[in-house]
């Protein structure tokens, strides 16, 4: 056989393997095709449970085959792989596209939406908000696609989630320049680790989208310290993605600037990394050739980042209530001693209460996270003592993020006391991107080690761990019962039921719902409602005919009645997803049976009720508050 023969047979894959992809990409196509013929109706507490059983059956499937093939096959079949398992990532994570969900979000998203679809017109613009480019990127979308906002939105979180995909293993491959490096951080990535449905969340989220947008900086960031781009025409300190870099700082500072000052710590600690590095090979090798100048310097980009992010944070109230509020929960937690963690605990007593353990749900929701900090922290400590050497760009990479854990660590701990506790899982979720590289080169190194003994039926137990792992972190990506959440799906029937029952209510009259009210609603549709007119009915006034008919949040309304809005998401929110935690069956019983001739329905869409609650004869001013 000639050599350029021997060449071909080597490069080309084995005839099991394409049929295996095949199989993968029809089975791939067919679950995407079942899940877009049944789209959703109504409000589905779970995408997971709601989505027909074909659909996991052809991703699941697809990912397996592209992770066999992946391990088994070589150069193109090894990326055709990857790409079988990106692909059935990409279908997942667009699920409540493919459901046709009206929208994907609630709380913090709804009001987002409403911003959104205010920039359509001429009174709100890109300067009225802290953080307008995520809602910028959604109207973008949907008026360059021609669908509705709310879709708009939802393709902005999928455009950024599959900037991830592609930007994490590009960037690992900056510095790894083995395929098998790329490899393991493609499937690092799939696993999306920054989401922890606490604070980082797979809806509509300025925060949790910049951090998914990360990915790409950090890459531009490797390209630029490594001289991996060097242009002829430029001076030897720059090159064409240096000259990239700023923009996209600059938009990481639109998209939300909290994630910007991460950003700034984290390229801040690689400036002084740097110039220490430098200074260390002038003393110790005066006679090296590079005088310890193969990284370039960020010097100019930490400049820019610093006084864009400072000119334009200080425009807005909200950087300065949120200092104030960090400042106040770090007083207090140094005055009493308590207060850590508020989050956490809340949490945590919440899922005692409904008889889930801790350590469930702990490895619910973070048992891969902390398989990659253990990976991490233990290829830091390698190259600490000497242990692995010889890999200069990624132990350089290694080096800069692991001394920014020294800098960006104590300011997360800050966040994790007192009112701003949330903030801290926000911050969890960014280092999770940079956690995730170090973790994937460290799976690079060991199986660098191991590959002599990983062949045939072990690779095969590799496959099935991989494909275990990925599915593990993917079933704690959209919120359900099995994390004790409820979906974040806001279905057509609630945009309706509160549009009509805003425009068609009496005047000054107050519309209340359960648990969150209606205020977010009242955002989405950018209905002008006087807050005070929006009430929230607890579990403990919520729990009798007799409280629900003399509820009164507020003395504002003067009316005799006010109006109790109850969705099937109020009901499968509180029943399944939180186990009747706060509100039982009976309380909706109560509402919906007729049996109070003081509650009389008054508008259903079979997703959302509304009712006239009749308070003529009792007291309209809201009880006294006391203090304990």
């Amino acid at each position: 056989m000639s050599p350029s023969q021997s060449q071909h047979a080597d490069s080309t894959s084995p005839r099991w393997t394409r049929v295996l992809l095949v199989v993968g990409f029809l089975g791939l196509a067919g679950g995407v095709l079942t899940a877009r013929a049944d789209p959703a109706t109504g409000y589905e507490v779970s995408v997971y449970a709601a989505t027909p059983p074909a659909f996991w059956v052809g991703i699941i499937g697809a990912a397996t085959i592209g992770t066999v093939v992946a391990l088994f096959d070589r150069d193109l079949g090894r990326i055709t792989g990857v790409s079988l398992t990106g692909l059935s990532t990409v279908s997942f994570l667009a699920l409540p596209l493919f459901r046709g969900y009206y929208f994907f979000g609630s709380g913090d998203a709804l009001t987002h939406l409403g911003w959104a679809k205010q920039m359509l017109g001429p009174e709100f613009g890109f300067f009225d908000l802290i953080y307008p480019g995520g809602h910028s990127l959604g109207v973008f979308l949907s008026q360059t696609m021609g669908v509705p906002v709310r879709w708009g939105m939802m393709y902005a979180m999928l455009t950024m989630s599959v900037l991830t995909l592609l930007f994490v293993p590009l960037a690992v491959w900056v510095v790894v320049r083995d395929s098998r490096a790329v490899i393991i951080a493609a499937f690092t990535a799939m696993l999306m680790l920054p989401i922890n449905n606490i604070s980082t969340h797979s809806h509509f989220h300025t925060y949790t989208l910049t951090t998914l947008y990360f990915p790409f900086v950090l890459y531009l960031l490797f390209k630029h310290l490594t001289r991996d781009a060097e242009d002829v025409s430029l001076p030897s300190w720059t090159a064409a993605t240096s000259l990239v870099l700023p923009i996209a700082l600059a938009a990481n500072v639109f998209y939300h600037p909290q994630v910007a000052v991460n950003v700034l710590i984290f390229m801040g600690t690689v400036l002084a990394v740097g110039v220490a590095w430098r200074r260390r090979v002038r003393v110790t090798q005066p006679a090296a050739a590079d005088g310890g100048q193969r990284h370039r310097l960020i010097l100019g980009q930490v400049i820019f980042l610093t006084v864009l992010l400072g000119v334009w944070a200080t425009q807005y109230q909200q950087t300065f209530t949120l200092l104030n509020n960090v400042y106040l929960s770090a007083q207090a937690f140094l005055t009493t001693g308590t207060g850590a963690g508020q989050v956490a605990a809340e949490r945590g007593g919440s899922a005692q209460a409904i008889g889930v353990s801790l350590v469930e749900l702990f490895v619910k929701l973070f048992a891969v996270n902390a398989l990659y900090i253990a990976l991490a922290a233990g290829l830091v400590a390698a190259l600490v003592f000497g242990m692995i050497q010889n890999r200069s760009d990624s132990d350089m990479a290694v080096t800069y993020i692991g001394f920014s854990a020294l800098t960006l660590g104590p300011f997360f701990a800050v966040q994790f006391i007192g009112d701003v506790s949330g903030y801290f899982f926000r911050h969890l979720g960014f280092a999770m991107v940079l956690v995730g590289i170090v973790g994937a080169i460290a799976l690079y190194h060991l199986s660098d080690t191991l590959q002599d003994t990983i062949r045939g039926r072990r690779k095969a137990i590799v496959a099935v761990l991989t494909v275990a792992v990925l599915c593990l972190s993917l079933a704690a990506y959209f919120p359900s019962p099995y994390i004790y959440n409820p979906s974040p799906q806001s279905p057509e029937q609630q945009f309706v039921g509160y549009d009509t029952t805003f425009e068609h209510r009496a005047e000054g009259a107050a519309v209340a719902g359960i648990r969150s009210g209606p205020g977010r609603f009242s955002d989405a549709l950018n209905d002008d409602f006087d807050p005070r007119l929006m009430w929230t009915l607890s579990g403990e006034q919520f729990n009798s005919a007799e409280n629900v008919t003399q509820f009164r949040q507020y003395s504002y309304s003067e009316q005799p009645f006010y109006y109790l809005v109850v969705s099937e998401k109020d009901k499968d929110r509180e029943l399944d997803a939180f186990r009747s935690l706060r509100y039982q069956e009976a309380d909706f019983e109560r509402i919906t049976d007729g049996a109070n001739p003081r509650i009389s329905q008054i508008h259903t869409n079979g997703g959302f009720d509304a009712y006239y609650v009749n308070q003529r004869g009792n007291s309209l001013e809201p009880p006294e508050k006391t203090t304990s």
